[in-house]
């Protein structure tokens, strides 16, 4: 089992089973990552996680979940798009040895959702604000590059405390 925070609501902790994706409310302690509950459009939860040294990795590994479903983020690339709709669409595309598609392949995961709500027009609403309401944005930010993977890994192995 996996504590994570919510990525939505501050100061809830999730105890997250990665071999099925179910969670369940945890009463807090050392997280290790963040969830983002289902939302409209979405079917499962969504995790992104650092889980510690083992058999199969020694430094520990950086994983991305989708229910049942996960990557690890150093084998996969993600993007997040706004489309001309409104809706926005995260993808997950294998890079790497332990994908199912390998280099140049197509997606492995695609998901479509609608854009987060952000209220009433505020003029000072900038990027921070929309990574912030957007957990599929932040991953992809925070996945963009090898040494952001690296650093968030670092923290997440650490364990921190839910905002």
């Amino acid at each position: 089992m996996t504590l994570l925070a919510d990525y939505d609501r501050h100061g809830r902790v999730w105890d997250l089973d990665p071999a099925s994706g179910l969670l369940s409310s945890a009463p807090g302690g050392s997280c290790h990552g963040f969830v983002h509950l289902p939302g409209n459009g979405e079917h499962a939860a969504a995790a992104l996680y650092g889980a510690g040294a083992g058999a199969e990795h020694a430094a520990g590994t950086l994983w991305l979940q989708f229910g049942a479903r996960r990557w690890d983020c150093a084998t996969v690339s993600v993007e997040q798009a706004a489309l001309p709709d409104g809706t926005r669409r995260f993808t997950v595309t294998g890079s790497g040895p332990g994908s199912r598609t390998g280099s140049g392949g197509g997606p492995e995961f695609e998901l479509p959702y609608s854009a987060p709500d952000t209220g009433p027009l505020d003029p000072a609403y900038d990027w921070l604000d929309a990574i912030a309401d957007d957990f599929f944005l932040w991953a992809a930010d925070r996945l963009s590059a090898v040494e952001s993977r690296r650093t968030l890994l670092h923290h997440f192995l650490t364990g921190f405390a839910a905002p």
